[in-house]
Protein backbone atom coordinates (compact mmCIF):
# COMPACT_ATOMS: atom_id res chain seq x y z
CA UNK A 1 0.00 0.00 0.00
CA UNK A 2 2.98 2.18 0.89
CA UNK A 3 4.45 2.05 -2.08
CA UNK A 4 1.33 2.57 -4.21
CA UNK A 5 0.88 5.69 -2.76
CA UNK A 6 4.49 6.70 -2.76
CA UNK A 7 4.45 6.07 -6.87
CA UNK A 8 1.36 8.41 -7.07
CA UNK A 9 2.69 11.09 -5.11
CA UNK A 10 6.51 10.79 -7.37
CA UNK A 11 4.00 11.89 -10.15
CA UNK A 12 2.96 14.75 -8.90
CA UNK A 13 6.17 16.05 -7.55
CA UNK A 14 10.02 17.14 -7.37
CA UNK A 15 10.28 15.98 -3.43
CA UNK A 16 11.03 12.29 -3.86
CA UNK A 17 13.04 11.78 -7.16
CA UNK A 18 12.96 7.80 -7.28
CA UNK A 19 10.00 5.65 -6.29
CA UNK A 20 10.33 3.74 -3.30
CA UNK A 21 9.29 -0.11 -3.53
CA UNK A 22 11.42 -0.30 -6.77
CA UNK A 23 13.95 -3.34 -6.24
CA UNK A 24 16.56 -1.14 -7.10
CA UNK A 25 16.08 1.01 -4.56
CA UNK A 26 15.75 -1.14 -1.35
CA UNK A 27 19.03 -2.35 0.06
CA UNK A 28 20.05 -3.71 3.76
CA UNK A 29 21.74 -1.52 6.08
CA UNK A 30 24.28 -3.24 8.53
CA UNK A 31 22.23 -3.42 11.21
CA UNK A 32 19.89 -5.76 8.93
CA UNK A 33 17.38 -3.38 8.99
CA UNK A 34 15.79 -2.76 5.28
CA UNK A 35 16.18 0.60 3.61
CA UNK A 36 14.29 2.64 0.42
CA UNK A 37 16.16 5.34 -0.94
CA UNK A 38 13.78 8.27 -0.90
CA UNK A 39 16.17 10.47 -2.43
CA UNK A 40 19.15 9.88 -4.27
CA UNK A 41 21.75 12.88 -4.92
CA UNK A 42 24.02 10.85 -6.78
CA UNK A 43 20.94 10.81 -9.58
CA UNK A 44 18.73 14.13 -8.58
CA UNK A 45 19.75 17.76 -8.53
CA UNK A 46 19.68 20.47 -5.56
CA UNK A 47 17.56 23.36 -7.53
CA UNK A 48 14.59 22.58 -6.30
CA UNK A 49 15.96 22.99 -2.71
CA UNK A 50 15.15 25.93 -1.23
CA UNK A 51 17.55 28.02 1.24
CA UNK A 52 15.98 28.78 4.50
CA UNK A 53 18.77 31.34 7.14
CA UNK A 54 17.93 33.49 9.73
CA UNK A 55 17.62 36.55 7.67
CA UNK A 56 13.76 35.83 7.87
CA UNK A 57 14.49 37.42 10.92
CA UNK A 58 17.44 39.88 10.79
CA UNK A 59 19.83 37.20 11.22
CA UNK A 60 23.41 37.35 8.66
CA UNK A 61 24.23 33.54 8.29
CA UNK A 62 24.59 32.21 5.17
CA UNK A 63 24.23 28.71 3.41
CA UNK A 64 24.13 26.83 0.32
CA UNK A 65 23.44 23.52 -1.04
CA UNK A 66 25.09 22.77 -4.53
CA UNK A 67 26.17 19.23 -6.19
CA UNK A 68 29.37 17.87 -5.31
CA UNK A 69 31.97 16.16 -8.47
CA UNK A 70 31.57 13.12 -6.09
CA UNK A 71 28.08 12.87 -6.44
CA UNK A 72 26.01 14.32 -3.57
CA UNK A 73 24.86 17.18 -2.52
CA UNK A 74 26.95 19.51 -0.14
CA UNK A 75 25.14 21.70 2.28
CA UNK A 76 27.32 24.68 3.20
CA UNK A 77 27.95 28.65 4.80
CA UNK A 78 28.70 30.25 7.75
CA UNK A 79 26.72 30.36 11.11
CA UNK A 80 26.98 33.89 12.51
CA UNK A 81 25.11 35.10 16.15
CA UNK A 82 24.80 38.85 14.81
CA UNK A 83 21.54 40.20 15.17
CA UNK A 84 19.85 37.84 16.88
CA UNK A 85 20.41 35.09 14.07
CA UNK A 86 22.03 31.77 14.11
CA UNK A 87 20.48 29.60 12.07
CA UNK A 88 20.65 28.23 8.46
CA UNK A 89 18.60 25.73 7.07
CA UNK A 90 17.53 24.31 3.60
CA UNK A 91 14.59 22.12 2.64
CA UNK A 92 12.01 20.84 0.20
CA UNK A 93 8.61 20.48 -0.13
CA UNK A 94 5.94 18.46 -1.81
CA UNK A 95 2.96 19.34 -3.94
CA UNK A 96 0.79 16.54 -2.21
CA UNK A 97 1.68 14.65 0.99
CA UNK A 98 2.92 11.47 0.95
CA UNK A 99 2.38 8.27 2.95
CA UNK A 100 5.59 7.06 5.06
CA UNK A 101 3.62 5.07 7.57
CA UNK A 102 4.59 1.61 6.51
CA UNK A 103 7.93 2.43 7.73
CA UNK A 104 9.54 3.38 11.29
CA UNK A 105 11.63 6.29 10.62
CA UNK A 106 14.54 8.31 8.10
CA UNK A 107 17.40 7.64 7.50
CA UNK A 108 20.68 9.84 6.03
CA UNK A 109 23.93 9.42 5.05
CA UNK A 110 26.36 11.97 5.48
CA UNK A 111 29.68 13.14 5.06
CA UNK A 112 30.00 15.42 8.70
CA UNK A 113 32.49 18.03 9.70
CA UNK A 114 31.64 17.74 13.56
CA UNK A 115 29.16 19.70 14.19
CA UNK A 116 25.18 18.77 15.12
CA UNK A 117 22.51 19.06 12.13
CA UNK A 118 19.41 18.22 12.70
CA UNK A 119 16.22 16.93 10.07
CA UNK A 120 13.39 18.74 10.38
CA UNK A 121 9.86 17.90 8.35
CA UNK A 122 6.26 19.03 8.11
CA UNK A 123 3.12 17.42 7.87
CA UNK A 124 -0.80 18.56 7.00
CA UNK A 125 -3.00 17.79 9.13
CA UNK A 126 -6.59 18.40 8.69
CA UNK A 127 -5.95 19.50 5.11
CA UNK A 128 -3.57 22.42 6.19
CA UNK A 129 0.38 22.71 6.66
CA UNK A 130 1.53 22.74 9.74
CA UNK A 131 2.93 25.78 11.15
CA UNK A 132 5.46 24.04 13.40
CA UNK A 133 8.04 21.38 12.08
CA UNK A 134 8.92 17.86 13.87
CA UNK A 135 12.71 17.78 14.49
CA UNK A 136 15.46 15.67 15.71
CA UNK A 137 18.59 16.14 16.09
CA UNK A 138 22.10 14.29 14.87
CA UNK A 139 26.03 14.48 15.44
CA UNK A 140 28.22 13.73 13.01
CA UNK A 141 31.96 13.04 12.90
CA UNK A 142 34.43 15.06 10.79
CA UNK A 143 35.48 13.43 7.83
CA UNK A 144 33.27 10.60 7.89
CA UNK A 145 30.38 9.06 6.07
CA UNK A 146 27.70 8.22 8.74
CA UNK A 147 24.23 6.84 8.23
CA UNK A 148 21.82 7.76 10.89
CA UNK A 149 18.52 6.58 11.59
CA UNK A 150 15.59 8.83 12.72
CA UNK A 151 12.86 6.82 14.27
CA UNK A 152 9.37 8.45 14.07
CA UNK A 153 8.95 8.25 17.22
CA UNK A 154 11.73 10.34 18.37
CA UNK A 155 10.47 13.46 16.30
CA UNK A 156 9.78 16.19 18.60
CA UNK A 157 7.73 19.22 17.44
CA UNK A 158 8.79 23.12 17.23
CA UNK A 159 8.04 26.60 16.17
CA UNK A 160 10.30 29.19 15.70
CA UNK A 161 13.16 27.21 18.04
CA UNK A 162 10.82 26.63 20.65
CA UNK A 163 9.11 22.81 21.74
CA UNK A 164 5.37 23.13 21.35
CA UNK A 165 2.63 20.70 22.90
CA UNK A 166 1.00 18.49 19.93
CA UNK A 167 0.56 15.23 18.82
CA UNK A 168 3.73 13.30 17.70
CA UNK A 169 4.45 13.67 13.91
CA UNK A 170 2.26 11.51 11.81
CA UNK A 171 4.03 10.22 8.86
CA UNK A 172 1.35 9.49 6.95
CA UNK A 173 1.20 13.12 5.57
CA UNK A 174 4.98 14.26 4.89
CA UNK A 175 4.94 17.10 3.06
CA UNK A 176 8.48 19.10 3.56
CA UNK A 177 12.05 17.84 4.39
CA UNK A 178 14.93 19.53 5.36
CA UNK A 179 18.05 19.91 6.72
CA UNK A 180 19.16 22.48 9.77
CA UNK A 181 22.22 23.57 11.65
CA UNK A 182 21.44 26.34 14.75
CA UNK A 183 22.26 25.67 18.58
CA UNK A 184 24.65 28.53 18.53
CA UNK A 185 27.07 26.67 16.34
CA UNK A 186 28.89 29.67 15.12
CA UNK A 187 31.50 29.66 12.25
CA UNK A 188 31.51 28.05 8.68
CA UNK A 189 29.76 24.22 8.36
CA UNK A 190 30.08 21.98 6.17
CA UNK A 191 27.14 18.43 5.42
CA UNK A 192 27.51 15.95 2.48
CA UNK A 193 24.15 14.50 1.93
CA UNK A 194 24.98 11.27 -0.01
CA UNK A 195 20.71 10.04 0.53
CA UNK A 196 17.56 10.26 1.84
CA UNK A 197 15.60 6.91 2.70
CA UNK A 198 13.14 5.23 4.82
CA UNK A 199 13.72 1.83 7.07
CA UNK A 200 11.57 -0.97 8.51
Amino acid sequence: MTSTLFKSAVALTLFFLVSAGSQENKYVNSDGSTMETLIDFSNSSAAHWQIVNDSVMGGISRSVLEMHDDGYALFSGTVSLENNGGFASVRNRAQSPVDLSGFKGLAVRVFGDGKTYSLRVRTVKDGRLTPYSYELHFPTTAGEWQTHKLAYSDFRPVFRGRAVRTAPLNSDAILEIGFMIQDRQEGPFSLGISNISVYR
